[in-house]
């Protein structure tokens, strides 16, 4: 006893608590380093799915009275232009009242980006716009699907959704799908 406290003597062996110690500390470190590299992963997963999306790109020039009106345009035009390179010349011209009302006065809703990378006024007064412009095949598609207007690509990509099933409410008619095996 010193001092008037009594003396308490340490039975424990520090040796052994000291490596299960630093062992638990490993074990517990390990459960959250693999839980932010699962989290790491699902995240980059699912940014990778956002990314899957079919874009198409495209150089194009349009013109208007003023500078939105020539921005809408040249929207339109990029969105034909790659029209033209999924769909029949045909089945455009069949259905061009279609596509005109429902897919190229909303092309703006199939624009992923539009960047102006020349504007000038001509000499007539006109604005004239030159833009690199990224469409969405996969929305795209799947509007003229459902528009009934034969495409060339037959297989949905990531982001297509057909609605109905082939040949649905179809008694007679041609299937779309053999006649054009050998195009």
């Amino acid at each position: 006893m010193t001092n008037g406290n009594p003396t308490t003597i340490d039975t424990t062996d520090r040796s052994s608590s000291a490596p299960r110690q630093r062992l638990l500390w490993i074990i517990s470190y390990g459960k959250r380093h693999l839980s932010r590299c699962g989290c790491t992963i699902i995240v980059c997963l699912i940014g990778l799915s956002a990314e899957a999306e079919t874009v198409d790109q495209v150089l194009v020039e349009g013109s208007g009275f003023t500078r939105e009106s020539a921005i809408k345009y040249t929207g339109e035009i990029a969105v034909y232009q790659v029209m033209e390179r999924y769909v029949r010349a045909k089945s455009l011209d069949t259905h061009r009242e279609k596509i005109k009302y429902r897919i190229l006065d909303q092309s703006s809703g199939y624009l992923k980006s539009l960047k102006i990378t020349k504007s000038y006024l001509n000499e007539e007064g006109h604005h004239q716009i030159t833009a690199q412009v990224a469409v969405s095949v996969d929305k795209l598609l799947t509007s003229l699907r459902n528009l009934d207007v034969d495409v060339k690509m037959w297989a949905p990509g990531p982001d297509q959704a057909i609605e109905g099933r082939r040949g649905a409410g179809r008694q007679t008619g041609r299937d779309r799908f053999k006649d054009s095996a050998g195009e």
